[in-house]
C-alpha cells in the first residue's frame, strides 16, 4: 500500500493555508489530511499536536477516535452477510431480533404524569431501515425532544451537552446483547420508513452480525476485513503498548479557549468497551482509513484481496431514499438553517452513507459518498473523479449545538479546485 509522508504541491497553497489557520486561530489542535486520485496519494500534510501540553506534533501514524466513520465499515460488513443470503435488505429485524417484533410509536408525553402516548406501529422495522436510518430509532442526542428525552432516562444521558454525554455513555452500557432489548422496548420517533432521523440503527447492524454469525463484532471485523486490508491500527480500543500514539481532544472552554478534554471519552479507550457500537465504536488511523476507502473506491477490492462483488459497493453507494431522492425531504425535524439547508441539498442516502445524487455547492461529482465522525473526522469517496479525501481532527464543541469548526464543503471545494489546477493531477 502506499506509503503515508508529507506531499504537498504548490497548487494546494490555498488548502494548506486553509488548515494552518485552524491551528493558528486554535480551533482544533491537530489535523491531518489526505487526498487520493488515481492510484496514488496527491496531497498529504499534518497541522498542529497531537499533544499540545507536551509539545507533541500530530504524526502520520496518530491514531484517531472515528466515532460514525464506524458506519460504513460496519455497513459493508454486514453487507457481506448479505452476499452469502444470509438475509435480504426487506426483512423485519424480528425476524432475527425479536425483541423488535411489538413496535409502539410514540404520539406524545403527558409532561405532568410523564406517561407515554403510544400506538401499535403499522410496519415493523426492516434491515434496509436501519441501513438508511429510516427506522424511527434515535440517539437522543437533543434535549426538550419527548423521544430523546426517553432515551436520556434510559441510558442515563445526562447535562445540557447531551451529544458529548452519549458518547461517554455508550461505551459502558453493557453489552449488544444487553444494550439491544433495552432499545427495542422504547418507542419509536415515527412509523419505520416515513423520515430520516439519525440513531442506533448500525449498532443493530453490528449485533445482527453477532447473531447470524455467532462472533462477537470486533472478532468478525478482524477476520473478515481488518486482517485482509492490513488495518493494524483499527478496533475498539488501544492496546497500551501503542496510547502514545493517539491524539488527545480538544473542546472550547468558556473563555472560548482550546483546552483539552478530560474523562471516559478519552480513557475509555484504553480497554475493550463493553459495548462494541457498530454505529460509532472504532479507532483508526489514516492509513488504515486509506485502505477501507481505496477498497471502496475500486469496487471492493484492494491490492489482490476481493473483499465484496463490485454489486454490493454499487448498492450499498446507490440512493434508497424514496422521496424525491432527497435527504432534506425526510428530516423527521425540518431543518431551517438557510446554511444547513444548502449544504445538505443535492444528496441522497445509501446504506450507511450519504449519497451526492445531483450537482450541489460541492465540487465533487455526482455518485461522491461520504460520512463523518463526532469529533469532526471525515471522509469522502468520489468514483467519477476518482477521489478520495481523509480529514482527521479530535475537536469535541463544548455545548449542544455541535458546530464543528472544520468547514467540510470549504475543504472539499479547496480540494478540487487545486486539483483542476494542476496539469499533472487533472481531474475529469
Amino acid at each position: 500500500m502506499l506509503e503515508i509522508k508529507r506531499i504537498n504541491h504548490q497548487k494546494f497553497s490555498k488548502l494548506t493555508q486553509e488548515l494552518q489557520n485552524y491551528i493558528d486561530q486554535k480551533k482544533t489542535g491537530g489535523i491531518i489530511l489526505l487526498i487520493y486520485q488515481k492510484d496514488k496519494i496527491v496531497y498529504c500534510d499534518k497541522f498542529g499536536w497531537k499533544d499540545i501540553a507536551k509539545n507533541e506534533p500530530l504524526e502520520f501514524d496518530t491514531i484517531f477516535r472515528i466515532y460514525s466513520m464506524t458506519k460504513p465499515i460496519v455497513c459493508l460488513a454486514t453487507l457481506m452477510l448479505y452476499e452469502e443470503g444470509k438475509f435480504d435488505l426487506d426483512d423485519p429485524i424480528s425476524k432475527f431480533i425479536p425483541e423488535f417484533s411489538n413496535l409502539k410509536v410514540l404520539k406524545s408525553v403527558n409532561t405532568e404524569t410523564n406517561e407515554m402516548i403510544t400506538e401499535d406501529a403499522k410496519n415493523q422495522i426492516t434491515i434496509r431501515h436501519l441501513f438508511t436510518h429510516t427506522s424511527g430509532l434515535s440517539y437522543g442526542f437533543i434535549p426538550n425532544i419527548p423521544i430523546d428525552d426517553l432515551y436520556s432516562k434510559e441510558f442515563d444521558f445526562k447535562g445540557d451537552n447531551r451529544g458529548k454525554s452519549v458518547l461517554e455513555k455508550v461505551p459502558k452500557s453493557g453489552s449488544l446483547e444487553e444494550f439491544i432489548p433495552k432499545l427495542a422496548k422504547l418507542p419509536l420517533a415515527f412509523e419505520p420508513g416515513t423520515f430520516w432521523k439519525y440513531g442506533f440503527n448500525h449498532d443493530v447492524l453490528g449485533y445482527l452480525i453477532e447473531k447470524l454469525t455467532g462472533k462477537k463484532l470486533d472478532i468478525f471485523l478482524k477476520e473478515r476485513l481488518f486482517h485482509k486490508l492490513g488495518m493494524v491500527d483499527t478496533d475498539f480500543y488501544v492496546p497500551e503498548f501503542k496510547w502514545h500514539k493517539v491524539a488527545k481532544v480538544y473542546t472550547r472552554n468558556t473563555e472560548n479557549e482550546l483546552n483539552e478534554l478530560k474523562g471516559p471519552m478519552i480513557d475509555g479507550y484504553r480497554q475493550k468497551p463493553e459495548l462494541l457500537s457498530g454505529g460509532g465504536g472504532l479507532v483508526s488511523s489514516i492509513a488504515d482509513y486509506l485502505k477501507f476507502t481505496v477498497m471502496m473506491l475500486k469496487n471492493g477490492e484492494l491490492e489482490g484481496q476481493k473483499i465484496v462483488r463490485n454489486s454490493t459497493i454499487d448498492m450499498m453507494t446507490q440512493n434508497h431514499l424514496t422521496e424525491n431522492k432527497s435527504l432534506l425531504g425526510l428530516y423527521w425535524i425540518k431543518p431551517e438553517d438557510p446554511d444547513f439547508i444548502n449544504r445538505e441539498e443535492g444528496y441522497g442516502f445509501g446504506l450507511g452513507v450519504r449519497v451526492k445524487v445531483e450537482e450541489n455547492i460541492t465540487k465533487s461529482g455526482v455518485g461522491e459518498h461520504d460520512w463523518g465522525g463526532a469529533l469532526n473526522t471525515l471522509y469522502w469517496i468520489d468514483p467519477l473523479k476518482e477521489v478520495v479525501g481523509i480529514l482527521m481532527t479530535q475537536y469535541c464543541p463544548p455545548d449542544s449545538d455541535w458546530i464543528q469548526p472544520v468547514d467540510d464543503v470549504k475543504i472539499k471545494n479547496l480540494v478540487y479546485e487545486a486539483l483542476k489546477d494542476s496539469p499533472s493531477i487533472r481531474i475529469k
